[in-house]
Parts: C-alpha cells; sequence; structure tokens
C-alpha cells in the first residue's frame, strides 16, 4: 500500500461529487440537462426523454451516463454529460459541510499545498466554493475548465508546473474513473477516489464511500 502521508506533498481536489457528495437534488438537476439534450436530438417530449434515458441509466444501476446516450445514438454523449454537471443549476442545492471544511483545514495545516483542479468553468466553480463556504483562500491554485481541459491530461501538466516536485509527490482527489484516475496515473500522479457506491475492480487506488475517509490515508 502506498505510504501517502509521507509520499504527499501537493493535494489537488475535484469539486463536483468531491467536494460535495451526490444528493436526488442534483442528480435531478444533471439530468434535467441530460433529457434536453435527449429531447432537441430525438424530437420528442421531455419526458419521452426522460423515460428513454432513465429505462438505461436506472438511477445509476444500469449503464453509465455517457454510454446511455451512446446507446441512444445522441452524439457526442461524453461531453453532454461534462456540460451536464458544470452547467446545472447545482449550486442551489448546495449547502456548507463543517466536517469537509474542517477536514481541509486539518490537511492545509499539515500539507501546505491544497489545490482545485475542475472541469467546472471559473464562474461557476467560485459559486459553488462560495455556497459550500470553503474559502478560495485555502486552496494556493485553482485550475479551472478555463485553463485547461482535464480530459487531455493538459489541466494536471499545469498543476504539476507550480511546484518543482516529481509526479510521485501529488496526489489528486475525485470521483469519476477516467478523468480522476487513469489521466493523473498517466503522468505519474496518485489519486485516491471519493464518495464512490460500488467500487471497481480495475482501479488500484483508494475507493471511499465519503470524502471524509480520507484522515485514515492522510
Amino acid at each position: 500500500m502506498i505510504d501517502y502521508k509521507n509520499k504527499t506533498k501537493v493535494i489537488g481536489f475535484d469539486l463536483d461529487q468531491t467536494l460535495y457528495p451526490k444528493s436526488p437534488e442534483i442528480d435531478e438537476a444533471i439530468q434535467k440537462y441530460i433529457y434536453e439534450k435527449i429531447a432537441a436530438s430525438k424530437k420528442c417530449s421531455l419526458g419521452e426523454a426522460r423515460a428513454l434515458f432513465a429505462d438505461l441509466y436506472k438511477d445509476g444501476a444500469g449503464m453509465g451516463g455517457s454510454k446511455a446516450l451512446a446507446t441512444l445514438e445522441i452524439p457526442n454523449g461524453k461531453e453532454i454529460v461534462q456540460e451536464a454537471l458544470e452547467r446545472a443549476d447545482i449550486a442551489s442545492f448546495l449547502v456548507p459541510n463543517p466536517e469537509t471544511i474542517n477536514l481541509l483545514k486539518k490537511l492545509k495545516e499539515k500539507y501546505k499545498n491544497l489545490d482545485v483542479i475542475t472541469g467546472s468553468n471559473g464562474s461557476i466553480t467560485h459559486r459553488k466554493l462560495k455556497k459550500l463556504d470553503i474559502g478560495k483562500e485555502i486552496f494556493s491554485h485553482i485550475i479551472t475548465k478555463d485553463d485547461a481541459s482535464k480530459s487531455d491530461g493538459s489541466a494536471y501538466k499545469i498543476w504539476l508546473s507550480f511546484y518543482d516536485l516529481p509526479p510521485e509527490n501529488f496526489l489528486y482527489i475525485g470521483d469519476r474513473v477516467m478523468s480522476d484516475y487513469e489521466v493523473p496515473k498517466n503522468i505519474g500522479v496518485k489519486s485516491i477516489l471519493v464518495n464512490i457506491k460500488e467500487k471497481n475492480d480495475g482501479v488500484d487506488c483508494p475507493q471511499l464511500s465519503s470524502l471524509l475517509e480520507l484522515e485514515k490515508y492522510l
């Protein structure tokens, strides 16, 4: 098992579904955006679009969102799911979590360097952090979609460029296998996935049910 406590010098956090967990209200806000895209593509009603998607997705127990869209032959499924995360009115459902805030303060005191690397754009990122009552000052750097993409690795490369340290000293905390584990792993950055309901056997990093479980490793 990796010695995260001694190897880690810099910790980066995803924002969506990481610094706050999923909820039925957030899921519905995200999926409403997806329904609208399906309805536009299929030229059907919002209710029909919802039924088409729900039959495949089954509240997360069936296909993933991107695969469900591909099955429905909706173009650019991955982009639509990412847009839904970024553009859906999620912020209105966000509330501060004192335990999360306290955890971040403890990690800041211990490791000094905490950053955010997110697929959301700058204005949405700052709005969400404000709703969560997470002060921007706790982070040394906030890298958003406006700066670079996570999916192609460019955002992570910018993150590494801020420090004179090797990749093995960086730890990224996220919730998505592809963008938060596989992509950083390709450039030597370790990951821990959080807010995971079902563990993926193909992932060789910790998969935690809650962000608060990080204290076991850090």
